[in-house]
């Protein structure tokens, strides 16, 4: 039979090769592949920092990119040198010693005795200390996120970005060329706003928020210094749930955030740190899977025991946030962990998720059915809202109406159904759609192809149990996240939209950090040393 098969085919291909119209169909296809190679705009968008030197050669703008971020001069740079008295108790110290480690940072040498000291050392202690401020801002502005003011936590950003780029190389791969397009693209639709002003100011804040990914990969560049970023993200959200905890005990209630006819006796919603209960779920559908994760990637029991409690913490307030678009975002994103991981263990899952209504609370059991109660006004209000919103692409289908509150509510009215206001479209997609056009949402929607694109290529390579583990948590927590979009307009809160982004960048840079970068041909050094202990 297979000799047949074999025959067959192969007069099939006889045919196809003597057939003008196949032959001629092929050189079409041929023309437009060498029309597509030479294109501005084919040649515009390759990247792959496996093959930077091939990349930068062929695409004019990952040159220009690798150019303005990587050829500038690096001016801030680790001393060589220290006076002896301060190396040998830097290199003394176990506290020092560990915290410079885990932190990717060099402990400079003693000066040989044969060399002039100026001034104790001072200019190379402020040039050791201007080189590391990069690093350790990165972990306290990803420490701080559920704590600080927005505007603060630009702030913070703003120096490291700059320090960054006088101290490092970035790491240009896809995800970061088309970031950096998405970023233009939203400064260039807030221009042509119609609330100009404001667009812009919430552009240029929104793209510093995503750079903080940039900054990430290009600082945290091995296993310590990427576990140690995990470690105080779980650390911080931990915090959030033990706020959420004294909120349940304090009494502090919440009844404006739900249908107060439908939830008369439900009046908790837990929302910690965030000010809404719906954004601190957001946030939760991120932190979650990285802190389930850690008791299997932690070494250590108590480092284990701790990371249950905080699991268990973070759960308990992610079910009193009420907030039922983050229950069905947390089981998508468990259902996705379990998939990549072990697909056998769906079958255990299955007589779990039938006893969940006999071991949730009524008023959780409530909240989660209301899902399918039209009767419900939130659930009518968001309908509503999304045809409104999807009439203004009838207008704005290319250039979008800018980011922002004030730019969306300076069309959206002309637009609105039943004269319902609302301060965005309760759904990022949606939202994105009106505010970049289509061809900013095509590049957001590249983004994360990208993203998850660098993450599939690491569970493909990694044979390590533990880093699968994480990995796989990454992948379902930003599944989760992405998924409660589609009901919610999740990057409302611009410090939830800096989470997730510091969440990308954490993620791209764990694969990285264990992933060693081959061509083909050889290992590339300049790359390959940044990435590993």
């Amino acid at each position: 039979m297979s000799t047949k098969i074999t025959a067959f085919w192969a007069a099939i291909n006889r045919w196809m090769d003597g057939s003008l119209f196949f032959r001629g169909f092929t050189a079409v296809l041929d023309f437009f592949k060498r029309l597509c190679g030479n294109s501005f705009i084919a040649r515009a968008f390759v990247a792959d920092p496996a093959k930077l030197d091939d990349s930068v050669k062929r695409s004019y703008f990952v040159a220009f990119i690798h150019a303005v971020l990587n050829r500038l001069p690096k001016p801030i740079t680790a001393p060589a040198h220290w006076p002896s008295p301060l190396s040998k108790l830097c290199s003394g110290s176990w506290i020092i010693r560990s915290a410079c480690d885990a932190f990717d940072i060099p402990i400079p040498q003693p000066k040989p005795a044969n060399q002039k000291q100026a001034w104790f050392g001072i200019k190379a202690i402020l040039q050791w200390l201007l080189f590391i401020f990069p690093v350790v801002g990165v972990m306290a502005v990803l420490f701080a996120v559920p704590f600080l003011p927005t505007m603060l936590l630009a702030a913070m950003l703003l120096p490291v970005l700059l320090l960054v780029l006088l101290s490092r190389s970035f790491v240009i791969d896809s995800t970061t060329v088309f970031l950096l397009i998405f970023i233009t693209i939203s400064v260039i639709a807030a221009f042509g706003s119609l609330a100009a002003r404001s667009s812009i100011q919430i552009a240029l804040l929104t793209s510093v928020f995503m750079m903080s990914a940039m900054a990430i990969m290009a600082c945290c560049t091995t296993r310590k210094s990427v576990d140690l970023l995990i470690i105080i993200f779980v650390i911080s959200a931990g915090i959030t749930g033990l706020y959420g905890m004294y909120q349940v005990l304090a009494g502090y209630v919440g009844d404006v955030w739900h249908d107060q006819e439908l939830f008369a006796g439900t009046r908790l919603r837990v929302h910690s740190t965030f000010g809404n209960p719906n954004v601190y779920g957001t946030y939760l559908l991120l932190a979650i899977p990285i802190a389930a994760a850690c008791i299997v990637y932690l070494k250590g029991f108590f480092f284990k025991f701790c990371a249950v409690g905080a699991t268990g913490l973070l759960l308990v307030n992610l079910l009193l946030t009420l907030s039922r678009g983050c229950y069905l975002s947390l089981a998508l994103a468990v259902g996705v962990f379990v998939l990549i991981i072990e697909k056998r263990l769906v079958i255990p899952l299955i007589p779990a998720v039938v006893a969940l209504p006999f071991v949730l609370p009524q008023a959780i059991l409530n909240r989660f059915l209301s899902i399918f109660n039209m009767a419900d006004t939130s659930t009518a209000f968001r309908l509503n809202i999304w045809q409104g919103s999807l009439r203004i692409l009838q207008d704005f289908w290319l250039s979008g109406v800018g980011q922002g509150i004030d730019a969306y509510n300076a069309v959206y009215p002309f637009y609105a159904l039943a004269a319902i206001y609302s301060p965005h479209s309760h759904s990022l997609y949606i939202q994105y759609l009106v505010e970049v056009g289509v061809v900013g949402f095509a590049v957001f929607i590249i983004v994360l192809a990208c993203f998850f694109r660098a993450m599939a290529n690491f569970l493909r390579h990694t044979r390590d149990f533990k880093q699968r583990v994480m990995a796989a948590a990454m992948i379902a927590g930003v599944i989760g996240f992405l998924f409660q979009g589609v009901t919610d307009f999740v990057f409302y809160n611009y410090r939830v939209l800096l989470t997730f982004y510091l969440f990308i960048g954490i993620s791209i840079a764990f694969a990285r950090a264990n992933t060693p970068i081959i061509t083909k041909k050889k290992v590339i050094p300049e790359l390959v040393s940044n990435y590993h202990d």
